[in-house]
């Protein structure tokens, strides 16, 4: 299995790159990580050294050697060299409904007027209307709902597997932008003691969270707790559950319906029912979840990352501190699924 993984990750591949405008976009053939990033610099006319930019996915979920590897041929990548600012899918979505009237509701059926403030009322009402035909909610497979698969760049036939990796994107995400910000503070650079500290933890965290499957569960209805195993019925498992702990559990039921769970000093979504969404109903539904967060009630950025650089400063450091961080960092005890309106993007104080 490992010479095979070896001799495929030398294997030409193709790809699309484009710019963080999406405005150019080139096919790359390439071998690796490394000639992807040079052939794409100079597909795109970027001068920087390939060292100095980074690739994302559509999503905004940052793109490694290891990661890379795992991408299915003619997947999309966005190039970002220094001082760029990536635009995800979310993104171009909130900004199309900024300036547009919006045309791709399910049935033909499109928003009379669209107006250009308080984005995030309309996106609720965007959720409404969406939330109307069921009746291809329970098919899994793209054979059964091909319509739900179009457009979407991956070989998997089942939608739990494409939403367990969607989640995965996301967590995955979480832990570059930890290890990112912990490599540019000031403890990590000056000094050397809390720097080997800190590398000890994130090579901590890169394999637990391995070990855990970048918890992409979360998403994938065919985990959703239920009385009988006969009510999954999500197919096509070998590709995504490879060393996934089977006791692992979603958060949403199992139709695949997830619900806000609200700010993150309340105990629950002050708006009831009208923020629920299900992205296995529609391709139209699965392109609005982009727009809800999870959330992290203890902020990683604000919180998190500068408690763990202080722990690293300490000559003995409490193993169960780093497993706090973890969980805090990753996990649900302090991630929380939010509907756009109850994201809190202020301080969590």
């Amino acid at each position: 299995m490992e010479l095979e993984k070896l001799i495929n990750s030398f294997q030409l591949k193709g790809y699309k790159v484009t710019d963080v405008n999406r405005t150019r976009k080139f096919g790359v053939a390439c071998r690796n990580f490394q000639d992807l990033k040079r052939k794409a610099c100079s597909k795109l006319n970027v001068t920087n050294d390939p060292a100095e930019v980074n690739v994302f996915l559509l999503d905004g979920s940052l793109i490694d050697e290891e990661y890379f590897h795992t991408l299915e041929p003619q997947t999309t990548l966005i190039l970002q060299k220094p001082g760029d600012k990536v635009l995800t899918d979310a993104d171009i979505l909130y900004d199309a409904l900024r300036r547009v009237n919006i045309d791709f509701l399910i049935a033909g059926e499109r928003v009379a007027q669209f107006l250009t403030e308080n984005l995030k009322a309309k996106v609720s009402v965007l959720n409404n209307v969406l939330n109307k035909d069921d009746s291809k909610t329970a098919l899994s497979t793209r054979e059964e709902h091909p319509e739900w698969f179009e457009d979407l760049e991956t070989n998997y036939t089942s939608k739990a597997t494409f939403m367990h990796r969607r989640c995965q994107d996301r967590i995955r995400t979480f832990l570059y932008k930890t290890i990112e910000q912990i490599k540019c503070s000031d403890v990590y650079i000056n000094d050397q003691k809390a720097r080997q500290q800190l590398l000890r933890t994130i090579a901590f965290f890169k394999l637990q969270i391995k070990e855990d499957h970048y918890f992409g569960y979360y998403f994938d209805r065919s985990r959703a707790e239920t009385d009988s195993k006969d009510d999954v019925d999500e197919t096509d498992s070998s590709q995504c559950y490879e060393h996934c702990p089977h006791e692992q559990i979603a958060i949403c039921d199992k139709k695949g319906e997830f619900r806000c769970e609200g700010r993150w000093n309340m105990d629950g979504c002050a708006y009831g029912d009208r923020h629920k969404i299900n992205p296995y109903r529609s391709k139209e539904e699965l392109a609005l979840f982009s727009t809800w967060n999870l959330d992290h009630k203890i902020e990683r950025s604000r919180t998190l990352i500068p408690r763990l650089l202080q722990i690293s400063l300490q000559d003995t450091i409490n193993e169960q501190d780093i497993y706090d961080c973890y969980d805090n960092l990753f996990t649900i005890k302090n991630l929380r699924l939010v509907h756009i309106v109850c994201h809190d993007k202020g301080s969590h104080k």
